[in-house]
């Protein structure tokens, strides 16, 4: 309120609030072309364009950066096996803490490398806007696809709502040091995630939901109207990514069931499963997807928490907020949730 009466203080603030990333760092953002890929970054707040000929690590700003260029096709929707599963989501640029939180618990090393073997790392959406690390969180996701699969293991992106917004030019989150490489770049944040860009293609490639055994996850929720479309997992992610980008549609317009997947009762948005006057509307849900739990982000919680039994998992425990988190564990003996120092605590079992 004191700043809205006084403008010189709102034209300081905003100063400010730029000056705090005058000499930052972002990037790279990636293009195919005939010579290899061109790589757009920001050092120390300047552009810088090079060319990249191979996959490998390059220098990015006085550093080390593992990349992975490879062109990525959708991958299945239902995987089973016993093997483990750790969940988390929200991550909101919040790159730092998402890499201590899996270092305690022994997903990747003290290097970043995947030491999970055969096991299953889950983030349900949303590791942009809010936070300053966003691309960092993104092509270390990438490039950790790639290794997981090395071992046996997998790693699974799926969208969130924030990743469908930034895509679709709605940037209103978007945390002030993106607004100043947007600048730089002489061009809109979403531009950079073009489906011409690697990350973009990336992406445009992602699931919005996955099962594996008997647990369905995906970043809202499923509201009880989707009953009313005779349609399955597979096909929800198929419609999802085929009319993910508005403006990219030939048609320029989203079908009936696009616009209800993506519109406010859609997997991205609805927040229902911890409403309880939805409660009675699990079991149908459930049962039409034959899954025993849905495991979900989007509504934030302190912990990681269970509800009605077991047949909801919430796995946003704030890592937006930057000072701690939570991942889901699935083992053999049951459901836990582990903290930032490794220590887990049962949910239930099995």
């Amino acid at each position: 309120m004191y700043h809205k009466s006084n403008p010189l203080l709102v034209i300081l603030s905003v100063l400010m609030s730029f000056t705090a990333f005058a000499g930052f760092n972002d990037g790279p953002y990636i293009y195919p072309d005939k010579n290899g890929y061109r790589a757009d970054l920001i050092c120390q707040g300047k552009k810088r364009t090079f060319v990249i000929k191979e996959h490998k690590a390059i220098d990015f700003c006085g550093r080390s950066m593992k990349l992975n260029l490879v062109s990525n096709a959708p991958t299945e929707t239902v995987y089973s096996g016993a093997f483990p599963v750790v969940a988390l989501s929200d991550i909101h640029g919040q790159h730092a803490l998402m890499m201590q939180l899996l270092k305690a618990n022994k997903i990747i090393d003290q290097n970043g490398n995947w030491i999970f073997g055969k096991g299953h790392l889950v983030i349900t959406g949303d590791i942009f806007d809010r936070g300053s690390q966003v691309t960092e969180s993104l092509w270390y996701i990438k490039w950790l696809e790639n290794e997981a699969a090395k071992f046996g293991g997998a790693v699974h992106f799926l969208l969130g709502n924030h990743e469908v917004m930034v895509l679709n030019g709605d940037l209103r989150y978007l945390h002030k040091k993106y607004e100043q490489t947007a600048s730089l770049m002489n061009k809109p944040f979403n531009q950079l995630f073009s489906k011409d860009s690697v990350l973009g293609q990336w992406l445009r490639s992602k699931n919005v939901v996955i099962k594996i055994n008997n647990n369905v996850f995906l970043h809202g929720g499923f509201h009880h109207e989707t009953l009313k479309y005779d349609i399955g997992l597979k096909d929800i992610n198929k419609i999802f990514r085929e009319e993910l980008v508005e403006q990219e549609l030939s048609s320029k317009k989203r079908s009936e069931l696009g616009q209800f997947l993506h519109g406010r009762k859609g997997p991205i948005w609805h927040r229902g499963f911890f409403s309880e006057e939805q409660k009675a509307q699990l079991a149908p849900l459930l049962a039409r997807f034959s899954a025993s739990r849905f495991i979900v982000g989007h509504t934030s919680h302190k912990t990681v928490i269970s509800r009605y039994n077991g047949k909801v998992i919430g796995v946003d425990s704030s890592i937006k907020l930057g000072h701690k988190g939570e991942l889901l564990f699935i083992e053999e003996d049951g459901y836990w949730r582990a903290d930032m120092q490794g220590k887990r605590t049962p949910l239930f079992a099995k």
